[in-house]
């Protein structure tokens, strides 16, 4: 039989192809909401700047800025060994999110979530707010160090097996209002 080309699912996206389009989102700001959007809000969310100023104020908490280089993705495979043959097991996806300049009161409330395993979305947005990266529905742990200034910088992490789709997404030139 000869060999033929795959035909790959259209929503496929790989988490290194994910990683260089977040890394062209020039975020500054992060925001949290407790639970999950599904695919109709998250088009909703991001469908203009006013929409997203909407929601981020009334749903949303404004958690801190990000560092310089705030995403750090992995993607690792478990092997699946048998007497003569290796096989790919489950691939999990290990996301983690430096933010800087959190008060204490901030910083003990994600503590608070984490302990709670409470699924959070995080939204990470450009000043412009014409750029956004959506980290929905997701369980995060948190590490956190302090500064004499009295704020804290935290390094929140979160690990998944499966599909991105829905879980991370970036948006660009999200416009000025619907239509425009």
């Amino acid at each position: 039989m000869p060999v033929t080309k795959p035909t790959l699912p259209a929503d496929l996206t790989s988490l290194a192809e994910l990683l260089n389009q977040i890394g062209g989102v020039d975020v500054s700001n992060i925001y949290a909401g407790v639970g999950i959007l599904t695919s109709a809000e998250i088009t909703e969310l991001f469908s203009s700047k006013t929409d997203l100023n909407t929601k981020l104020t009334s749903n949303y908490e404004e958690i801190g800025e990000l560092s310089e280089k705030p995403f750090k993705v992995e993607s690792k495979s478990e092997k699946l060994k048998t007497r003569h043959y290796q096989l790919e097991g489950k691939r999990t996806n290990t996301v983690s999110v430096t933010i800087v300049g959190i008060s204490e009161a901030k910083k003990n409330w994600l503590e608070e979530q984490s302990a709670k395993m409470t699924q959070l979305t995080m939204v990470a947005v450009s000043k412009e707010k014409d750029q956004a990266v959506l980290l929905n529905g997701l369980r995060w742990t948190v590490d956190w160090s302090g500064e004499a200034d009295g704020l804290y910088t935290q390094v929140i992490t979160t690990e998944f097996t499966g599909k991105t789709k829905d879980k991370i997404s970036f948006f660009n030139n999200i416009p000025e209002s619907i239509g425009g």
